[in-house]
């Protein structure tokens, strides 16, 4: 597909035209917007016993008849259409509304067990049949190599498996996602526009505007050639181990923050855990983490 862009959120990942652009988001939910109203929608988790398309149809029928007031039928897939989702279990339907209408495809992985649910939305010009088989023959729902890829908006990251969405937020200006394996919490930001955020200033003076990154004593270091700053706190070495473990609170922190001048970003990464953070690792989540 010409002119294409990742997306990528909670471990699903496809490719889709450049001028689709998330427009509501969830844990396990993307709807993507074409301009011209939404073109695309993705719903998916894991499946715990055995999955049946006609039951996952069902709830769809009488999730969309509360919302769009259509009626749900199964619709037999397109044999490109199955090609493309080979390394699936699949099963399509077909509804139609008062103002719109659309088809899709419920999806099993017998690899992960993860079930999706993809749907495209026929009144939206642009929609045209080579854009969704390129999308369905780039959907993936898990990974490979044990990191997970998250690429929406403008940010692109990537991070080990064990690391589970807590929460995110997008504001204007204004991204922070957080993820934690229980052992520790790593929080990656995204500010902009920079130039306007630093004013005369520096990358240390506005981290102490932020409260997550006041105090501590910064020092300089490069993220892949970008100018930035990092520093860390832990407890005294001289705390007996039961107060820790009574006071998790006392815990071990790293922060790093880096400008992106030519992009006008500021982009940080921080951590937190009980026990000491394994550097290496938040190297390369600083490394993977990019503007796109």
């Amino acid at each position: 597909m010409k002119e294409c862009k990742d997306v990528a959120w909670n471990a699903i990942h496809f490719q889709c035209p450049s001028g689709w652009e998330v427009d509501q988001i969830g844990r396990r939910h993307l709807r993507l917007d074409n301009g011209q109203g939404p073109v695309m929608e993705v719903k998916w988790g894991p499946v715990k016993g055995r999955f049946s398309h006609n039951a996952h149809l069902k709830r769809l029928a009488v999730l969309n008849s509360r919302r769009a007031k259509g009626r749900v039928v199964p619709w037999s897939l397109p044999a490109d259409w199955k090609t493309a989702l080979a390394d699936f279990e699949t099963g399509g339907f077909q509804w139609q509304g008062a103002s719109a209408e659309g088809r899709g495809v419920s999806l099993y992985c017998p690899v992960c067990r993860n079930a999706a649910l993809i749907q495209f939305f026929r009144s939206s010009p642009g929609a045209d049949e080579k854009k969704i088989l390129a999308v369905l023959k780039s959907f993936r729902d898990h990974p490979c190599d044990g990191q997970i890829v998250w690429s929406v908006f403008d940010i692109r990251a990537k991070l080990p498996q064990s690391l589970q969405l807590r929460r995110f937020r997008f504001d204007a200006g204004k991204f922070e996602l957080e993820f934690t394996d229980n052992n520790q919490t790593i929080h990656l930001h995204r500010w902009a526009p920079a130039a306007a955020l630093l004013g005369q200033g520096d990358l240390a003076r506005f981290a102490g505007t932020i409260a997550q990154f006041s105090g501590g004593r910064p020092h300089a270091t490069t993220v892949a050639g970008h100018q930035g700053i990092e520093w860390r706190t832990s407890p005294s070495a001289g705390w007996p181990q039961w107060i820790v473990r009574l006071k998790p609170q006392l815990s071990f922190f790293w922060y790093r923050l880096w400008l992106l001048k030519e992009k006008n970003r500021i982009f940080a990464v921080r951590a937190a855990s009980r026990h000491p953070l394994d550097e290496r690792q938040l190297d390369r989540i600083c490394m993977d983490y990019e503007t796109v």
